[in-house]
């Protein structure tokens, strides 16, 4: 599940070196003093240490993705849930695909739950215990792309919670030493804004690596984008190549893959096809290149409706595309549009046409246009995790009605959809550790 997160350390810290969890010498009793096997802080304050932190922050990262992904894609329109009706009970997708935050927080709320920030802030902590041992001890051939690598990293972590989680969550931290650093309420926008302190950062230090420099350039023209200051967001990813692309590692499972041979393995979790109203219809536009699906089922509650799996991904270790030039350009696109410059459908086109797509026409509107723009983005960018950030911009940044954005109306499998813009946090599980978090989502 994604959004389970605790940024304060617990009382006994752990450190992981690669996939090896060591405990640190604070959180042992006296009898451990003459333990052989015990790994102490100085016993890693060296090279090979340093490197261990950061690969520690590495795997955590990626495999982290594809959980993110999965719940923004049933929050989203791009997968809905249809379990027979006994696996529903507290399950997060069932609650995510029906936006009831009330429901998705009663499962989480028990005083011994994680508080529900999202998974990706376990790497944006432990970043910054390993960013002052690589600055000491890394070599100066690789000291400069290994701090570009984490700070990155962090970068990505915030925009991701920032675009996902409702504003009001903490971005707790630690100090070098592992001590915590308790952190007030973030709106959306000071959220974002860290981001990009962070992707500064990368980008001051990156030296040779052009895969953390492009990185660190897209997620910054994402947070920018975000933010609606278009011609910076230009700026970050104009010499982004079209041809960059950053995956995933294959050691994470995939949680979008289907076996066709398989009895259940997600086929409660059809692809949405104008689910709500208002989704985008990712089977019915028969988009095999950007969309593919293979006929699943019909839906339990409703016999005369299909259900489609995506093909995406062919395998359980396929990779997740984390940041990519097709990206870049759509940024550009997007930002191109808000300066009414007419070459954002030339940008859109020219990713369309190398992959045999026809091109599109100009809608004529400055509203259709919007809708095109997000429409592409849509495809270009299925099943990764960036479909709630497009949502939530459409509200902010372009002032539509949530109502006529997300999945609304009738459910389904009964009732009807929430009014959740965002994913909230446990702020009953986070106020437990931090006296800072006063109140949960500050909107709906």
């Amino acid at each position: 599940m994604m959004y389970n997160r605790r940024g304060v350390p617990r009382v006994c810290s752990v450190v992981s070196s690669l996939f090896v969890l060591v405990v640190l010498a604070a959180c042992h009793g006296i009898l451990d003093v003459s333990d052989p096997t015990l790994i102490r802080d100085q016993d890693i304050a060296n090279a090979e240490g340093a490197n261990g932190r950061r690969l520690t922050v590495e795997v955590v990262f990626l495999s982290t993705i594809g959980l993110t992904a999965s719940d923004v894609s049933f929050f989203t329109d791009e997968r809905g849930y249809d379990a027979p009706f006994g696996r529903l009970g507290f399950s997060d997708p069932y609650s995510l695909d029906l936006r009831d935050a009330n429901r998705y927080l009663a499962a989480h709320n028990a005083a011994w739950d994680d508080p529900h920030l999202g998974g990706l802030d376990r790497s944006f902590v432990k970043a910054a215990t390993a960013i002052p041992q690589i600055r000491l001890y890394a070599p100066d051939s690789v000291k400069g792309d290994y701090l570009a690598q984490l700070f990155a990293y962090r970068g990505y972590d915030i925009a991701q919670m920032a675009e996902d989680i409702c504003p009001g969550f903490p971005i707790n931290d630690v100090t070098a030493d592992n001590q915590p650093i308790l952190s007030g309420q973030y709106s959306t926008d000071s959220a974002l804004v860290y981001a990009v302190t962070q992707l500064d950062s990368a980008l001051a230090n990156v030296k040779d690596s052009t895969t953390y420099l492009n990185l660190a350039r897209v997620t910054k023209g994402r947070v920018l984008l975000d933010l609606g200051r278009y011609a910076e967001a230009v700026a970050a990813v104009i010499d982004v190549p079209d041809d960059y692309v950053y995956l995933t590692s294959t050691h994470a499972t995939n949680t979008f893959y289907v076996c066709p041979s398989c009895t259940w393995n997600g086929i409660g979790y059809p692809i949405g096809d104008g689910e709500g109203g208002n989704g985008l219809h990712f089977v019915s536009e028969h988009d095999t290149i950007r969309s593919p699906v293979r006929y699943m089922r019909h839906r339990l509650s409703d016999t005369s409706v299909l259900e489609y799996a995506s093909k995406k991904y062919a395998s359980s270790t396929a990779q997740y595309v984390i940041s990519s030039g097709t990206e870049a350009r759509l940024i550009e696109a997007e930002a191109a549009l808000n300066a009414h410059d007419a070459s954002w459908l030339d940008k859109l086109n020219a990713l369309r046409t190398p992959a045999g797509l026809a091109p599109l026409t100009d809608p004529g509107t400055d509203s259709a246009r919007v809708d095109l723009i997000y429409h592409e983005r849509a495809f270009w960018m299925f099943l990764t995790g960036r479909r709630l950030g497009d949502l939530r911009r459409l509200i902010r940044n372009y002032h539509r009605n949530p109502e006529h954005v997300f999945p609304s109306g009738p459910y389904p499998l009964g009732g009807v959809y929430g009014n959740a813009t965002a994913i909230p946090f446990n702020a009953k599980g986070e106020a437990l550790y931090n006296p800072k978090i006063l109140t949960g989502c500050t909107t709906p």
